[in-house]
């Protein structure tokens, strides 16, 4: 089911993809749970996936590999290093402002990115990612149906 001959790159990268997804569920079941300080340390290890991406993404761009498995994994550290300057430097609460319409695009955005970038790898990552996404789909509306769109 999984071929033996997939890029190491690439296996890193489909699995931050899901940890991701499977971190973002946590972090809004969390908030439908009334839980702020673990969904606040779940969002920070979200926040912190940027960095094996952005190794990935590096050596990537070094290979020569091919634009897309450039500037898919680079969404989801521009979204990470938006809520990095948001939440942890400027602690602005955004979600609660015009900004959030942009950072909710670029949040979809940047997720189905590592969909794609998952099927490019093979049917099987693609689809598996997939499945991570909609669980963090599924919790993301339960949490807003909850409590709305608080951090």
């Amino acid at each position: 089911m999984f071929g033996a001959s997939v890029h190491p790159v690439d296996l890193t990268v489909v699995v931050v993809a899901n940890l991701m997804n499977v971190l973002l569920t946590a972090m809004f079941l969390a908030r439908a749970l009334n839980s702020p300080h673990l969904a606040r340390a779940v969002g920070t290890a979200v926040v912190l996936l940027a960095l094996p991406l952005a190794v990935a993404t590096a050596l990537n761009l070094r290979e020569g590999r091919g634009a897309w498995l450039v500037a898919l994994p680079a969404l989801v550290i521009l979204y990470c290093a938006v809520e990095f300057v948001l939440d942890y430097v400027l602690r602005v609460d955004f979600r609660n402002t015009a900004l959030l319409g942009p950072d909710l695009g670029l949040y979809y955005l940047s997720l189905m990115g590592m969909i794609g970038y998952a099927f490019l790898v093979g049917r099987p990552y693609g689809f598996a990612t997939l499945v991570t996404y909609f669980a963090n789909l599924a919790a993301t509306f339960y949490s807003f149906a909850r409590v709305g769109h608080g951090a």
